[in-house]
């Protein structure tokens, strides 16, 4: 009888899902528009800021001859930030995947303890990731670095204290310094997403 429940429960999270969705789909459609002069409100001194605001925009669609495919190619740069963001998303999945099996074995948690205490890290990163888009905007705008100097300051900052966050998980033997490290690496990571 609790399978039955249970199939009931799913169906009706599934359809709400589901209508959420056509809502949404609806609204979007309704309130977006393909670019800042097609919106039908705007007025102009909103069209002109923005207009002025993103810079001139190329009209035509780059094709394969026009992409600077070789450029791209032996750019260290473009390199380095496959390789950072191959590791940060190879740490992460890894993290999403085994978390729950790691709170069940190692620090013994019940399944409604490992669920709200598997929440908390995604929950800092969400907080985390407006803060660090608003403070590298902040430290852009007023010049105190220059975007690659933000982006090398909070990627290698978000990476490297998410990497030391994970080795105090490794060797902590306290349960509580196991998961603030947990929640505070997870956490930290977002200053490298924002």
């Amino acid at each position: 009888m609790s399978y039955l429940s249970n199939l009931q429960n799913n169906t009706f999270y599934s359809f709400s899902n589901a209508a959420f969705g056509i809502i949404w789909y609806f609204f979007w459609t309704w309130f977006t528009f393909e670019k800042p002069a097609c919106h039908p409100t705007i007025s102009q001194a909103e069209l002109i800021y923005i207009e002025n605001s993103i810079g001139p925009v190329s009209k035509t669609l780059p094709t394969l001859k026009t992409t600077p495919w070789k450029a791209m190619l032996t750019s260290t740069p473009v390199y380095a930030i496959i390789v950072a963001n191959f590791c940060r998303s190879w740490t992460f999945y890894l993290l999403l995947l085994s978390q729950p099996m790691f709170f069940k074995e190692v620090l013994q948690l019940e399944v409604k303890q490992s669920g709200f205490l598997g929440a908390l890290p995604h929950l800092l990163m969400t907080i985390v990731v407006p803060i660090g888009g608003y403070s590298a905007d902040y430290l852009r705008r007023r010049d105190y670095l220059t975007t690659t100097g933000v982006r090398k300051l909070f990627n290698c900052g978000g990476f490297g204290m998410e990497a030391i966050f994970l080795l105090v998980v490794a060797y902590a033997r306290n349960q509580v310094a196991i998961l603030m490290g947990l929640i505070l690496a997870v956490g930290f990571s977002g200053f490298a997403i924002s």
